[in-house]
């Protein structure tokens, strides 16, 4: 294999990784609790799966920040301002949406049985319910969907992938989030299979190989 093209062989791992990564998560956790009470006993009986989630999470969301670069690199030329706009946004929700997976390593720990349920309850409600990790939780998923709704626009409007595809991405995005607020395993499972569709698309579809290189400054 050349070095010349490693970039796009890169690019294409990341774009299947991450919804993958999501797919690998939503399929290790036991079920999705709303509950404080109730998440911290579901960990409890399930702390293999709930480790294996949370891992599966991590890589979902170091692979979307490669991914976001690689659709915002193969449109920017078709549709700049919402290539640029919509790989910043989706970028930013990814490394939010990091700290968050990264957050569930101590959800584990309180779950455990020697951990007193009803301290560790009490803590996390308190933390869940904070103004200050809200507000940053909320900013990251306003970006991961308004990130991936305008590189769906440049998707379809560049012809890298048809419309129905593209539409798939941000569905996909809300219905991840969805997910989590409404505690269904299988919408968390669904949204995965909506987003990789679409990035799988692009992955094969050979044209990362073409994309415009950055200028040099």
């Amino acid at each position: 294999m050349r070095i010349q093209n490693l970039p796009a062989l890169t690019n294409r791992i990341a774009l299947v990784a991450a919804p993958l990564f999501f797919l690998f998560s939503g399929l290790a956790v036991p079920a999705l609790e709303s509950g404080d009470a109730e998440q911290l006993a579901l960990i409890g009986s399930h702390p293999t799966g709930w480790y294996l989630f949370t891992i599966f999470s991590i890589g979902g969301s170091l692979f979307l920040v490669p991914a976001a670069a690689a659709l915002m690199n193969l449109t920017r030329a078709s549709a700049p301002r919402s290539a640029i706009l919509g790989g910043g946004l989706l970028q930013l929700g990814a490394y939010v949406a990091l700290i968050d997976s990264a957050t569930q390593l101590v959800y584990w720990k309180m779950g455990r049985p020697a951990a007193d349920r009803a301290q560790m309850t009490a803590l996390l409600h308190r933390y869940e319910n904070a103004p200050g990790a809200s507000a940053i939780f909320m900013i990251g998923a306003v970006a991961l969907v308004g990130g991936s709704v305008l590189l769906a626009v440049a998707l379809t409007r560049s012809r890298v992938a048809p419309l129905w595809a593209g539409t798939l991405l941000p569905l996909g995005m809300v219905a991840n989030i969805a997910a989590f607020v409404a505690g269904s395993r299988p919408l968390l499972i669904g949204s995965s299979v909506a987003m990789l569709v679409p990035l799988a698309l692009v992955a094969i579809s050979g044209r990362l190989a073409a994309a415009p290189e950055p200028a040099l400054s």
